[in-house]
């Protein structure tokens, strides 16, 4: 139960955060926010451990560990939250949650394909409520483009067919990014669980296991943030020269409060619920994420859902759940 409910908060305080990152993604790129809250994370994770005055630990996990960990960040933060981050400016809190929260159908076919687990018949029914909710999801939501395309007077005739074929493409990207965050999360969870265990039978320091994990986790994967951030300014740089946006107080305020919430707090209960409860149970909860974001999301951002996209949504999660159970 202990597990459950750690999982429950760890997901309220990533949904939570990534509404709240909403109100700074219109100066900052899901890279920045990304490495914001990355740098923040490594922060937490070095204080607490020397302050525990345990760092000998970290020391004593093999190389082989280490490098599971640096590709558990690789898949789940680098490219799967980084993607998360540039679908959801496109497509909300909410629905981006939906289809990106489809994750344990896709850690269900890698341990199909790479650990011989048994076949189940109903990864068809899964499949289908799926691919029939993002439907729904993907219709309403290029519907809503359209009307407001119709609202607009200066999108007539041959220019409102060139908008909505520009918002129709700009949504298959974003669910693309959707994806490509569910697999490197499914990818990050599985790795995270085996580094886990291994580490609990070398330290016998139950836990410290998710601290020390997440020690080693985060400075590699700041610095990978770190040198996109870098490459990207100067692609930008490149296209004007003279361009040194700054980055208003505001912005800087929601990023680091997001950043504690989400990162400090949430990656250190997901890791913990991962080594408590294992990684099926967690992402069983971490499916019913959209659910929340519900709710969070109207009450930080005025995010609102039609009933078809709230049944699209609720298919997804029952695809998902049908999987998991």
């Amino acid at each position: 139960m202990l597990g459950e409910l750690i999982a429950i908060s760890a997901v309220l305080t990533f949904v939570g955060s990534n509404a709240i990152f909403r109100k700074a993604e219109y100066e900052v790129s899901p890279v920045f926010i990304n490495f914001i809250r990355t740098g923040i994370g490594t922060l937490t994770f070095i204080l607490i451990i020397l302050s525990l005055n345990q760092i000998n630990l970290v020391i004593m996990i093999p190389w082989e560990l280490w490098l599971v960990l640096i590709l558990s960040f690789v898949f789940g933060q680098v490219i799967g939250d980084t993607a998360y981050f540039t679908a959801q400016k496109e497509l909300g809190t909410t629905i981006a949650l939906a289809v990106s929260m489809t994750f344990p159908f896709f850690t269900f076919i890698l341990s199909l394909i790479f650990l011989n687990q048994p076949f189940k018949p109903n990864l068809f029914i899964s499949l289908i409520l799926i691919g029939i909710g993002i439907t729904i999801i993907g219709k309403t939501k290029i519907d809503s483009d359209n009307s407001m395309l119709e609202k607009d007077p200066v999108t007539q005739g041959s220019k409102k067919i060139r908008f909505q074929e520009i918002f129709e493409k700009e949504f298959m990207k974003a669910l693309g990014f959707c994806f490509t965050a569910a697999i490197g999360w499914a990818i990050g969870a599985v790795l995270i669980e085996f580094a886990i265990i291994k580490i609990d039978g070398i330290i016998h320091v139950e836990e410290l296991s998710s601290i020390i994990g997440n020690v080693i986790r985060f400075p590699f994967a700041l610095l990978i943030l770190g040198s996109i951030v870098w490459r990207e300014n100067c692609l930008k740089k490149k296209i004007d020269n003279s361009l040194n946006q700054k980055i208003s107080l505001r912005s800087w305020f929601f990023l680091i409060i997001a950043s504690i919430i989400g990162t400090s707090l949430g990656a250190y209960l997901y890791t913990e619920s991962v080594h408590i409860a294992g990684a099926s149970v967690v992402a069983l909860i971490a499916s019913t994420a959209p659910l929340f974001a519900l709710p969070l999301t109207y009450f930080i951002n005025k995010e609102k859902l039609t009933k078809k996209g709230l049944l699209g949504v609720i298919l997804t999660i029952l695809g998902v759940l049908i999987i998991l159970i």
